[in-house]
């Protein structure tokens, strides 16, 4: 049979050891966060580059439909006889610039807005990741604590044991039992 010293120690060991281990497992997850985190925000600064390019060839794409479509409007006056640089031919031609122009200016803004909304996301994991990072440093932390105070309160407990003088347990001695007519006399 085991002295109690050393089942104390064994306990406290064990107690310490798990501590660390999830402690160390704490550590590990938060930096597996940062890293999925990391990951994400570059994919989200790839979107918004993305957008931005998407966004210059969609307005260039719509520039040059615009281009086609004056270019049909003034031939199509000019075949009929009509004089493009004043009235009705005139005013339709620049409707068509003004229409357009506004056409390419809400492409614009609209992959702006896309593009900055990945780059806010890209902030946001960043941020995430940060936190996650921090979190497992911290609970890490705790856990070397935790370890510190396991061990400190095993060395408390067997110094006690020493102090005492109970090196070995004492066996457990049953009471013993008296009938019952010891106590109620008269009662057989």
């Amino acid at each position: 049979m085991c002295e109690p010293t050393t089942i104390l120690i064994a306990a406290t060991a064990v107690t310490a050891a798990g501590a660390a281990y999830s402690g160390y497992q704490s550590y590990q997850q938060g930096r597996y966060q940062n890293e999925v985190a990391r990951n994400n925000a570059v994919m989200e600064r790839d979107a918004a580059y993305d957008a931005e390019v998407r966004g210059q060839q969609d307005e260039v794409k719509r520039w040059r439909e615009i281009a086609a479509t004056r270019s049909a409007q003034i031939a199509a006056f000019a075949a009929n006889g009509f004089d493009t640089s004043f009235g009705s031919a005139a005013d339709v031609v620049g409707d068509t610039l003004a229409l357009g122009r506004e056409d390419a200016r809400t492409i614009r803004e609209n992959a702006g807005r896309e593009a900055r909304g990945n780059l806010i996301s890209a902030q946001n994991y960043l941020e995430q990741g940060k936190a996650a990072a921090r979190q497992g440093r911290g609970a890490a932390t705790g856990a070397a604590l935790q370890v510190a105070g396991t061990i400190l309160g095993g060395a408390a407990q067997l110094q006690g044991m020493k102090l005492s003088g109970a090196q070995t347990l004492t066996p457990f001695k049953a009471p013993t039992i008296r009938p019952i007519n010891a106590f109620m006399p008269g009662v057989v």
